[in-house]
C-alpha cells in the first residue's frame, strides 16, 4: 500500500488530482486511519477547492490523532480561507505548540496576521520562522510584505532580493517583488519580475494578474486608481468603512453647497468600479495584453463595453428625438455599468452566485422599466426607480463583501 501513497504524492506534484484521489481512496479503503494517506487526501481536496471535504478529513483525523500537527496546520489554512482568522490562529498556535521547530508554521501564522492587517505581529512571526530557518522563502516573502506595509520599503526590497539570491528561480518571489514594485509606482520594473515569474511558472495566477495591472499602469489615470486600491488594501475593515462613509458624507455636503465638487467626488466613486473593466477594454487592443486577461475579465469587459455603447447611443438618440423611452434606456444601461463591473469582484463562489442573481434581478427591472417607458412615456416609472434603489443597495453590499474578504 505504500506504493499507492508514493503514487499519490507524484500525482499531486503533477497536478493530476483525479488520479491522486483514486490512488488515495484505494489506499484508505483498507487503511482508514492512515494519517499519511488522510493528509494527502485533505491536501488534494484543498488544491481542488473542496474546502468542506478537506475540513471533514482534518476533523476526522484529529479525533483519533489529536497531536498530529499537520492537521492542525490544515485546519488553520481552511479557517483562513473562510476568513475565520481567530480560529486560524488558534489552530496554528496549537500546531506550533506541538512542533515548534517547523518554520513554515510561522509563515502560516504570519500570513494570517497579514490578512488581519496586523503588520507588526506578522513581522514578528516571520522573524521567528527565519530564526529557525534563515532560508525559508515563505517567511522571507511575508517578512518583506509586512515591512512594506509598515512603510519600511528599503528593508522590504532588500529581503526579497535576499530571497532571490537563495533561489533565483522562485516564481512566487518574482511575483511578490513585481507587486511591491507596482505598489512603489514603478510599473516597468514590476513588469520585468512578472514576466520572469511567468517564464518559470506559466500558470502562476498571482503573476498573471500582476502583469495585467502593470500593463494598465502605463496609463496615468489607472495608476491613480492603483495607488488608491493599494492604500485601501492596507487598511483594516473598520478604517475602510470609515473612509467610504466619510466620502459619502462629503459628497452629500458638496451636493448642497458646492456642486462642482459633488460631480468630481461622484465621478471618483463611479470610476473605482468602472476603471478596471474599461481599462481591460483598452488592454484588449494591445496585441499581447488581450492574452493576459482571464476569461472572466474578458467577459466583464464585453458586458461593460456593450452597456457603455448602448448608454452613449441611446443618450445621443434621446437628445435628438426627445423620446422618453430612449432616456430610460440610457439611464438603465448607464447604472447597470456599476453592478456589471463587479460581477466577479468576490473570490468566494457563494458570494459570486449571489451577486449574479442580484445583477440579473436588476437587469430584469431595467428591461421592464424601459418597456414601460416606451409604453407610458414615463422614463422614471416604478421599475426604473426600484432599479436605481437596487443599484445603490448593491454598492453597499459589494463594499461589505470586499471589506469582509479583504
Amino acid at each position: 500500500m505504500a506504493v499507492l501513497i508514493q503514487r499519490a504524492q507524484i500525482l499531486l506534484q503533477q497536478g493530476r488530482f483525479d488520479d491522486a484521489f483514486t490512488a488515495l481512496r484505494q489506499h484508505l479503503s483498507t487503511n482508514a486511519h492512515d494519517t499519511e494517506g488522510l493528509y494527502l487526501l485533505a491536501v488534494c481536496y484543498l488544491e481542488t477547492g473542496n474546502t468542506a471535504e478537506a475540513e471533514q478529513v482534518a476533523a476526522y483525523t484529529l479525533s483519533f490523532a489529536p497531536y498530529d500537527d499537520r492537521f492542525l496546520y490544515l485546519q488553520s489554512r481552511i479557517a483562513s480561507i473562510k476568513n475565520q482568522y481567530n480560529e486560524a490562529i488558534r489552530a496554528i498556535s496549537s500546531a506550533v505548540a506541538i512542533n515548534p521547530h517547523y518554520s513554515h508554521y510561522f509563515a502560516m501564522w504570519s500570513q494570517i496576521l497579514l490578512n488581519k492587517k496586523e503588520y507588526e505581529a506578522a513581522l514578528r512571526k516571520a522573524d521567528e520562522g527565519l530564526a529557525l530557518n534563515p532560508e525559508d522563502e515563505a517567511c522571507l516573502n511575508l517578512r518583506s510584505h509586512a515591512l512594506f506595509s509598515l512603510g519600511r520599503k528599503e528593508e522590504a526590497f532588500s529581503g526579497l532580493h535576499e530571497a532571490l539570491e537563495h533561489n533565483p528561480e522562485n516564481a512566487y518571489t518574482h511575483a511578490n517583488l513585481g507587486w511591491k514594485w507596482l505598489e512603489a509606482r514603478n510599473h516597468r520594473k514590476a513588469l520585468e519580475h512578472f514576466r520572469e515569474s511567468l517564464k518559470i511558472d506559466p500558470n502562476n495566477e498571482v503573476a498573471r494578474n500582476g502583469m495585467v495591472q502593470a500593463m494598465k499602469a502605463r496609463y496615468w489615470l489607472y495608476r491613480q486608481f492603483l495607488n488608491y486600491s493599494f492604500f485601501m488594501g492596507r487598511q483594516k475593515a473598520r478604517t475602510q468603512w470609515a473612509i467610504i462613509i466619510a466620502i459619502f458624507i462629503l459628497t452629500q455636503i458638496a451636493n448642497q453647497y458646492f456642486f462642482p465638487l459633488y460631480v468630481i467626488l461622484a465621478l471618483m466613486a463611479i470610476s473605482t468600479w468602472l476603471i478596471t473593466p474599461v481599462s481591460n477594454l483598452f488592454l484588449r487592443l494591445n496585441p499581447y495584453g488581450r492574452y493576459a486577461l482571464s476569461p472572466e475579465q474578458t467577459k466583464v469587459s464585453n458586458i461593460v463595453g456593450i452597456l457603455l455603447g448602448v448608454t452613449l447611443l441611446s443618450g445621443t438618440a434621446f437628445m435628438i428625438s426627445g423620446i422618453n423611452g430612449l432616456l430610460a434606456l440610457c439611464i438603465c444601461t448607464g447604472v447597470m455599468l456599476l453592478p456589471s463591473a463587479g460581477l466577479y469582484v468576490s473570490e468566494r463562489k457563494k458570494s459570486r452566485n449571489f451577486t449574479r442573481w442580484y445583477v440579473a434581478g436588476l437587469a430584469l427591472l431595467g428591461v421592464l422599466g424601459v418597456g414601460f417607458a416606451f409604453w407610458k412615456n414615463d422614463p422614471f416609472n416604478i421599475f426604473v426607480t426600484v432599479m436605481l434603489i437596487g443599484v445603490f443597495g448593491y454598492q453597499i453590499l459589494a463594499n461589505y463583501i470586499l471589506t469582509k474578504e479583504g
